[in-house]
């Protein structure tokens, strides 16, 4: 092999797009070492604060060393002169910190570059990042044109570094998730061809999204997918995958699963609403309360901590503290129109146990609900509706949740709305679907767990992979609403009439 500095990083790269990281790592080390014994400072600068730096914390979670490589950066780009390198190592360090000024003031400055020395992939990329930074402060729009910029650039060919265009899309999934814009992550991953960028991150982030938007199946799929390759490539930011795929199955009513997954991860921000949600639904309501306390206290109260404190304001009027909920619904932050939805539900769920007027907001909440793509949010919304309305009103809504509820996989909800239909002397759901739902290889699935079989043993029977046996699996208990394997088994084995 070649061992110039420039072969070993075209040789990193490859590592890279193959997935191979630690390898990369490795061979950047390597080439950073080649350029620097000839005396190059520019190079280097990128390679030490741009790749080595978030690769030593993502992959190794060595912070340490990742501080190090970032100063190592910062020092060869102050003695490099006025150069396009200089950009990139502004863009590195805005990931360095949490102080939102001190954002701003190094995408500034990574954009300023990158336009004067024509650097088209740092300057979409810090686009991207700029836009990001404008959704976080709640100027929602205004970011997400500029994401749409980026994006655009990047689906146009004007972003030819490949850890650019990536970024670039990671950054739309992030910012559609944190307000919730389904409708817009979904357009640009068709529009984006996805595999041909999706990392562990992106698919992360639109594993969230595809499970706001109701496609659990796709949205399991994702989720673990990205698990899988976190396991073998970022390690140290894996929890983010985790922790989604415990709040779908949380939202699945599987919450033994969901909480095998969270332990460890409790520590992710993201972890602190299925963690609460899981203790709700075993009746513990001060524990979710305390919890929720707890992470806003340290998280504070902007837009993406919206649907925390609306969650908190639920369990606070489950409480019978409805002036702490109200006062909580009072700080919502709510610059779009889901997070506005978001909003209304809490309002009206804190008025309807309160015994205030609760209509006016939950009717405006399923509106928003709807126009955003929220089904299961949609179907909660109907379900308090429908236990406010006069009988026949009542039954109608109840039946329209349920539906959804049944589709969905969440068997919590749909126990819930079918006992509302029982009270209202409507027919409920009678019990399970029929296995006929299922395809062919879901019912071999099926018959297998009724003989007690893991996924690993069901993937070596049907000759699949251990990832589509887990797949097949999860398809099942959506499409039957079964809670868990142990339904799933009784269920297969249940006398036939």
């Amino acid at each position: 092999m070649d061992g110039t500095p420039e072969a070993l990083d075209a040789l990193a790269e490859t590592r890279y797009r193959e997935g191979d990281y630690a390898a990369a790592i490795d061979l950047r080390e390597r080439a950073y070492a080649g350029f620097r014994a000839r005396g190059d400072t520019r190079y280097p600068a990128v390679l030490a604060a741009y790749h080595l730096a978030f690769d030593y914390a993502a992959v190794h979670g060595n912070f340490a060393a990742a501080s190090g490589w970032l100063e190592r950066g910062k020092r060869l780009a102050s003695v490099s002169g006025d150069c396009a390198e200089r950009g990139w190592v502004e863009l590195a360090c805005v990931l360095a910190t949490s102080d939102r000024d001190e954002k701003d003031r190094h995408i500034a400055a990574a954009l300023e570059i990158a336009r004067r020395f024509g650097d088209h992939s740092l300057e979409f990329d810090a686009l991207a990042y700029a836009g990001v930074a404008l959704v976080e402060r709640g100027h929602v729009d205004e970011g997400m044109r500029r994401l749409d910029e980026a994006a655009a650039a990047a689906r146009g060919g004007e972003v030819p570094n490949f850890a650019a265009a990536g970024e670039i899309y990671c950054k739309m999934l992030l910012a559609c998730e944190m307000v919730l814009d389904v409708r817009r992550a979904e357009q640009w991953t068709d529009a984006a061809n996805a595999p041909d960028w999706a990392s562990a991150i992106c698919r992360m982030y639109y594993g969230g999204i595809l499970t706001a938007a109701g496609r659990w199946a796709e949205a399991d799929h994702e989720l673990a997918t990205s698990a899988r390759l976190y396991a073998v490539s970022y390690r140290a930011l894996c929890s983010g995958a985790v922790v989604r795929l415990a709040d779908l199955r949380v939202r699945q009513g599987r919450l033994e699963e969901a909480e095998a997954l969270l332990t460890g991860y409790e520590h992710d921000s993201y972890a602190v609403r299925p963690l609460a949600r899981t203790h709700l639904a075993r009746g513990s309501v001060e524990l979710a309360a305390t919890l929720l306390r707890r992470h806003v206290s340290q998280h504070g109260d902007g837009m993406t901590q919206a649907p925390v404190l609306a969650l908190l304001a639920e369990v606070e009027a489950l409480a019978g503290r409805f002036s702490s909920a109200l006062e909580l619904c009072s700080r919502l932050v709510t610059p779009t129109p889901a997070l506005r939805a978001v909003a209304s539900f809490a309002r009206g769920f804190v008025a309807a146990r309160s015994g205030a007027d609760a209509v006016g907001d939950l009717e405006a909440a399923l509106a928003g609900f709807g126009a955003a793509g929220l089904p299961f949010e949609e179907a909660r919304t109907r379900l308090e509706l429908a236990r406010l309305a006069a009988p026949e009103i009542a039954v109608v809504e109840a039946k329209a949740a349920l539906t959804v509820f049944s589709r969905l996989g969440a068997a919590r909800e749909a126990d819930e709305a079918a006992a509302l239909l029982r009270s209202l002397g409507a027919r409920g759901r009678t019990g399970p679907k029929d296995v006929g739902v299922l395809s062919k290889r879901e019912q071999e699935v099926l018959a297998l767990l009724g003989l007690g079989l893991s996924n690993p043993e069901i993937a070596a029977r049907l000759f699949i992979s251990r990832k589509t046996a887990s797949h097949h699996v999860s398809n099942v208990l959506a499409k039957l609403g079964l809670r868990n394997r142990a339904e799933a088994a009784a269920f297969a084995v249940r006398p036939v009439s």
